[in-house]
């Protein structure tokens, strides 16, 4: 996926979404997907169309929100996982 200058998601590349809709397709409900380049792992929650982050990546939340612009755009939410007391 490709750094926008802005969030206007009118700026989001077609094949970038196509490659989204790929991974989720592609994943087992419960599976993880990790991005390298940061650590940041999500996990896919098929039922409610939903990737939640469970491990903070190391650059400052730059691939979260930029996955989570992508996916949103294809109809996921993606979440922060919720803490543990």
């Amino acid at each position: 996926m490709q750094k926008s200058s802005d969030n206007n998601d009118n700026d989001l590349n077609p094949k970038d979404l196509e490659w989204c809709r790929h991974l989720v397709r592609a994943l087992k409900d419960g599976g993880t997907w990790g991005i390298p380049r940061s650590g940041t792992v999500f996990k896919v929650d098929k039922q409610n169309k939903q990737l939640i982050c469970v491990l903070d990546g190391t650059d400052d939340g730059g691939d979260f929100d930029a996955t989570k612009k992508h996916f949103e755009a294809i109809g996921w939410t993606v979440v922060r996982a919720q803490a543990t007391p």
